[in-house]
């Protein structure tokens, strides 16, 4: 098995800081929902170097662009785009959460403050655009695009067909530098599939310049009562998931 190799402090330089771990779930119901796996080349170092140690990276390496789109929640509405490196954590498959951009600085502030999700700016441009044909996503940022998906052509799916990842992400929390494990569930209304056409992608903006996308994947989206869950484990960056998970206290 793969196991990541990046040096620690240089991964925590640009963690966020937990004031608190989420005890108290973040509901947004009736949410429009994206995801894009997309296979990636990977420069300098190749994909041990892109995870910590806890981590384990895939062969093919892969990453994941998401949008969620809350029309309501407890900061109101928002959307939210995020890059993750597929991976696996002991035998569980994961993502490692790269950077995420949201329209609403309350809505970032929350969960960067409690789930630790890390964004390089208090505020972007962040789009998703349903039509009958197509699905557009957008994230611009001082003017310019970092990210241009659009899924092609969406097919219907059983709701129950999709299925979605947890993410993992480093943070400076009570407990220390850890990841914490994000939990969202999913109470799913509508489920589709499509191709997927990607427009652009600057990885710098997103924490990782060496990422290039390579060849598609899968593209799916879905209509979702989605709900952020309260954090119930974290793990220590440097040693395996096995033995380095950690439960905490509620």
């Amino acid at each position: 098995m793969l196991t990541g190799t990046a040096a620690i402090d240089d991964l925590a330089a640009t963690a966020p800081t937990l004031s608190a771990f989420a005890t108290e779930p973040l509901a947004c119901p009736g949410a429009d929902l994206v995801q894009v796996v997309h296979e990636v080349w990977v420069d300098e170092g190749g994909r041990e170097a892109m995870v910590p140690p806890a981590l384990h990276p895939v062969n093919p390496p892969c990453l994941t662009w998401s949008f969620l789109r809350a029309p309501e929640s407890v900061v109101g509405p928002f959307t939210l785009a995020q890059t993750r490196l597929v991976c696996r954590s002991g035998v569980r498959a994961r993502g490692l959460h790269l950077a995420a951009f949201t329209d609403n600085a309350a809505a970032g502030q929350l969960l960067a403050s409690q789930w630790g999700l890390h964004f390089p700016v208090p505020v972007a441009d962040v789009r998703l655009v349903r039509r009958y044909d197509r699905i557009d996503g957008t994230v611009a940022v001082d003017g310019g695009v970092v990210l241009d998906v659009s899924l092609i052509g969406p097919q219907p799916l059983n709701a129950g067909d999709l299925q979605f990842t947890d993410t993992m992400t480093l943070a400076h929390t009570p407990m220390g530098l850890r990841l914490v494990q994000v939990e969202q569930s999913y109470a799913m209304n509508r489920a589709e599939r499509a191709r997927t056409v990607v427009h652009r992608f600057e990885g710098e903006a997103w924490g990782r310049p060496v990422l290039r996308p390579s060849y598609p994947v899968s593209a799916s989206a879905a209509v979702a009562d989605v709900t952020f869950e309260p954090v119930r484990f974290v793990c220590r960056p440097d040693e395996s998931a096995f033995t380095g998970t950690e439960r905490v206290s509620s």
